[in-house]
């Protein structure tokens, strides 16, 4: 495949078909409504594809991506891109029946130097575009194209293939991104303006931030801080009043470093115990998260995370206070349904009909949208510049998405709810994971803490280079295999303390931790015996490649690449049952 020529021609040709669009919608009365939500759609899909072009193509070195990437990872690119011309090959049919190209802009397919420069080609296709509309309307078979119904699920489609282009953009482009701003790492993050509007301004921050650490001005909450008694894995809800003014919160404690509580140590050797949790609570301070909130404009790639809004050193009880914001669907309702719990992954998953006595079990598709929710988050942390370090199902928060895409804290009735057809009725609310419990090492170039720990169960969670006495730095391998296991136990719907509960007591007993190998050797082959009944072989397939690390060993892109194909696209699948 001739990399670069596919990729400038994909490009260019919808480039054109976009501004194709823009040009024939501009003064149909049938549009009045809608026309300017549209042309902003159209604009900002133009922007994602224009800082690609601008970037990342260039005639002499084709793909311009870090390193010396194999053929398959331009291939890659190259079909998403033909997927998304694909989209719109049948309003690219019209511009060349009608004759709307010109010498300059038919040139613009084959990379020609001698292109219009800036931006006078684009105005002088948009130009012959509105002067052929008139044309177009005539022809009913062609103008049915134009039908706004027909074109508005055309552009929901294209946007889905921009945003795939997008979120790609941020893993091969990473150092590019790094430096398109004028800032340093020693400094604030500036505007990162070369990137407006392509989705990625919060990605080029949240990789700026990765190597910075808490100003000195960076303090405690001040106001008060109440527990409520709805808790779930060491998470609670709870309210921050500030200047007379109270907000739900979700709760995070965490317990001080051992040595904090049992040496004599000076001011000095304190605070820098303390600060690895202040610098991460300044971190997930400052970082914006997506959420999932689904929208018509170009977002940047997804995080489900909460944002943190602060910390308190609460010395009296040895242990660090974490407030993060709710992600409640009406930002203005400063109150909590009574009948809603904090529920973790965990939680859920051991949880017992009371009457029945028996495990509850939330539906394939909710179980498919929890493990789609964590590895398309993981997919963006990497992409982000940052590791969780600390993956597991006591540390996932679940939320509901309701119909109109908001996110509420579970109702206890959710897993009784009977889903209903879309036709009618109220449909089960969607399952949400937020990955919470974050590690303290962010950074992937970070220095890693090799410091032991031989509590089992979290070790269960561990890469086998990373369990008890670490004899490997951190990295992404790790967070992929720790996603691993938490993905089996959505799959089996059990959870690793119930799995593996003789090992655990018998490790409890003799004080030793189960030989990495053999754990993952006996998930592997949970994921390999049991998960194709339960899920189907492709979502075991991606289960058993995040514990055996079956990637493709290389750069960063190959790693996030052969992820995405491997486990995210496996589990996506899911979605569509």
């Amino acid at each position: 495949m001739d990399v670069y020529g596919t990729a400038v021609t994909a490009v260019q040709q919808v480039i054109q078909v976009t501004i194709f669009i823009k040009g024939v919608i501009s003064d149909v009365k049938a549009y009045d409504d809608d026309r300017a939500a549209i042309q902003l759609r159209l604009d900002l899909q133009l922007t994602s594809l224009e800082f690609f072009q601008r970037r990342f193509l260039d005639k002499k070195r084709g793909l311009l991506l870090p390193g010396q990437l194999p053929d398959w990872v331009g291939e890659t690119i190259c079909n998403l891109l033909l997927k998304m011309g694909r989209v719109l090959v049948e309003y690219r049919a019209l511009v060349k029946e009608y004759e709307i190209l010109d010498a300059s802009t038919a040139a613009l397919d084959h990379g020609d130097d001698a292109l219009p420069k800036g931006g006078k080609w684009k105005q002088s296709f948009l130009d012959r575009t509105k002067a052929k509309a008139k044309e177009i309307k005539l022809k009913g078979y062609d103008w049915a194209l134009f039908d706004k119904k027909k074109l508005l699920g055309v552009l929901a489609e294209y946007k889905e293939w921009t945003d795939s282009l997008r979120d790609l953009m941020q893993h091969f482009s990473q150092e590019a991104l790094y430096t398109l701003t004028d800032g340093s790492a020693a400094k604030s993050p500036p505007a990162a303006t070369e990137v407006q509007g392509t989705g990625l301004e919060e990605v080029v921050k949240r990789q700026q931030l990765a190597f910075l650490h808490a100003p000195a001005d960076f303090q405690e909450l001040e106001g008060t801080i109440t527990e409520s008694n709805s808790s779930s894995d060491g998470f609670h809800l709870g309210t921050w009043t500030h200047q007379d003014q109270s907000t739900p919160v979700v709760l995070e404690f965490r317990p001080y470093d051992r040595r904090l509580r049992y040496d004599d140590l000076d001011e000095e050797e304190i605070a820098e115990l303390k600060a690895p949790l202040r610098d991460l609570a300044w971190l997930l301070q400052n970082a914006t998260f997506s959420e999932g909130k689904e929208t018509a404009e170009v977002s940047q790639p997804t995080i489900y995370s909460l944002q943190c809004l602060g910390y308190k050193d609460d010395a009296e009880k040895e242990r660090t206070v974490f407030a993060y914001r709710l992600p409640l669907h009406d930002t203005d309702n400063n109150s909590m349904p009574v009948q809603n719990n904090l529920t973790t992954l965990h939680s859920l998953i051991n949880q017992v009909d009371p009457q029945t006595k028996r495990p509850t079990k939330p539906s394939l598709e909710d179980r498919f949208a929890i493990a789609h929710c964590l590895a398309l988050t993981i997919l963006n942390v990497h992409g982000s510049l940052w590791l969780h370090k600390n993956i597991w199902s006591r540390g996932i928060l679940l939320f509901e998405q309701t119909q109109d895409n908001g996110v509420e804290l579970m109702s206890k009735l959710t897993l009784t709810t009977t889903a209903t057809s879309s036709k009618g009725g109220l449909r089960k609310p969607r399952l949400l994971a937020f990955l919470s419990d974050w590690g303290y090492a962010r950074p992937v170039e970070g220095a890693t803490d090799m410091r032991s720990d031989f509590e089992i169960e979290p070790n269960l969670y561990r890469h086998p280079d990373r369990q008890g006495d670490p004899n490997r730095p951190y990295s992404r391998l790790h967070d992929i295999y720790a996603l691993g296991v938490v993905l089996l136990e959505i799959g089996l719907w059990k959870t690793v303390s119930r799995l593996f509960e003789t090992r655990i007591k018998e490790g409890q007993r003799t004080r030793k931790l189960p030989k990495g190998r053999d754990v993952r050797a006996a998930l592997t082959s949970l994921a390999q015996r049991d998960l194709p009944k339960e899920m189907g072989s492709a979502y075991a397939s991606a289960v058993v490649a995040c514990l055996s690390g079956d990637f493709r060993k290389g750069s960063d892109p190959e790693l996030s690449l052969d992820f995405r194909a491997k486990v995210l696209d496996c589990v996506a699948e899911g979605l569509q049952l």
